[in-house]
Parts: structure tokens; C-alpha cells; sequence
């Protein structure tokens, strides 16, 4: 089984291994249909939606794992894509430190001796 190249003219071979470099890749990425082409070690290309610097759809997972190691979170063995993203949005709405109970000091009232009268006091 034998599929036409897009670039030259020439074949790709079914379960031949072909090394091609990123820049070539990302150019016909396009073309190269998953259910066809098995890619390894794809830098990827990332797009910030907004330009805003936060990790969306648009990011590799490289670059995601890169930005959430460096707000300190442990990022380690499979995660998909979708995983790291909902790391990004925990990270993102940390919940709000629970403040300290106040506690109000309320004024002792000071103890009132009961003074037993007994008529001999004056």
C-alpha cells in the first residue's frame, strides 16, 4: 500500500518510517490526515487565542506542561490535552484563602460581691 506524496513527486510506503524536518511538517500538516500518517515528536505549533499569554485550545501540550511548571504544579506521566487544561484552570481560580475567624474579646463584667445585710452596719 502505497499513498502519492504531497511535495515531490514519489511515494510514502505503508509502515515505512520517513524523518521529515518541522519546518516541512508544519507546511503540510494540513494535508497529513491522523487516520493515515502517524507523526512522533512534533514540536507542534502554538496559537494564543487573545494573545493574552494564558494556556487555551490553541497551545501544545509542550507548552502547556512548560507554563504550568512554572507556576509550580507537578506535571508528570500521560496527560492529554484537555487534562492539562483543566490544570491551567484550577491554577487560574485558586480558591480564595479562608480568612481567620475573628475573635471578639468580650469585656468580663466585673463580679459584684453581694453584700449580705444584716442591720448591724450602721
Amino acid at each position: 500500500m502505497y499513498r502519492r506524496r504531497m511535495d515531490i513527486a514519489g511515494e510514502w510506503i505503508r509502515g515505512e518510517t520517513v524523518e521529515v524536518s518541522q519546518a516541512w511538517l508544519d507546511e503540510h500538516r494540513f494535508r497529513l490526515r491522523p487516520q493515515f500518517f502517524v507523526i512522533h515528536d512534533d514540536a507542534g505549533v502554538t496559537v494564543d487565542a487573545g494573545n493574552d499569554g494564558l494556556p487555551d485550545s490553541g497551545w501544545t501540550k509542550k507548552d502547556i506542561s512548560a507554563w504550568l511548571k512554572g507556576k509550580g504544579e507537578v506535571v508528570g506521566g500521560y496527560n492529554t490535552k484537555s487534562k492539562l487544561l483543566d490544570m491551567v484552570g484550577t491554577v487560574l481560580n485558586l480558591p480564595a484563602p479562608e480568612p481567620e475567624p475573628v475573635v471578639e474579646e468580650v469585656p468580663v463584667e466585673e463580679a459584684v460581691e453581694e453584700q449580705n445585710i444584716t442591720g448591724d452596719e450602721e
